[in-house]
């Protein structure tokens, strides 16, 4: 574990990428030398509670599908190539899916007005996102 949060600092180092924090749940693996060694860094480590199975489960649930959604149809070839698909998965799913458990609204419109009804006039447009894997489906003006 130590050297791979080596190569992690490392890393960071070399992309020019800051980082202040590091989640981690209270597995064994995550050592007092582990928490030195990021502290050294500029780091802080902070472990997930106790006896709380909630505490992870909002990130937990957004990779899942994020993997079987995308990375499980997609050869990445390299980080580049996983920043873009990322970087579209998180606006497709923040900013146009609708989220059930937020009124059929993307998380990016809670809280302010509703958009206003879209006539049924106008043929449905699709919108093909990372080719076609995502999609989007809205009216053209008529």
């Amino acid at each position: 574990m130590l050297q791979q949060t080596r190569n992690l600092l490392m890393w960071l180092e070399d992309e020019g990428l800051g980082c202040l924090h590091l989640i981690h749940d209270n597995d064994t693996k995550f050592t007092a030398s582990f928490g030195e060694l990021l502290r050294q860094a500029g780091v802080e480590p902070l472990t997930t509670p106790i006896v709380a199975p909630i505490a992870n489960c909002y990130a937990e649930s957004w990779i899942g599908g994020f993997k079987r959604e995308c990375l499980n149809h997609l050869m990445i070839f390299n980080l580049r190539q996983l920043d873009y698909v990322t970087a579209e998965y998180t606006r497709h799913f923040n900013e146009l899916r609708p989220h059930q458990g937020l009124e059929n609204t993307p998380p990016c419109l809670v809280g302010r007005d509703p958009p206003p009804p879209e006539s049924t006039a106008g043929s449905i447009a699709r919108d093909r996102i990372l080719g076609g894997l995502l999609n989007h489906y809205h009216r053209r003006a008529a």
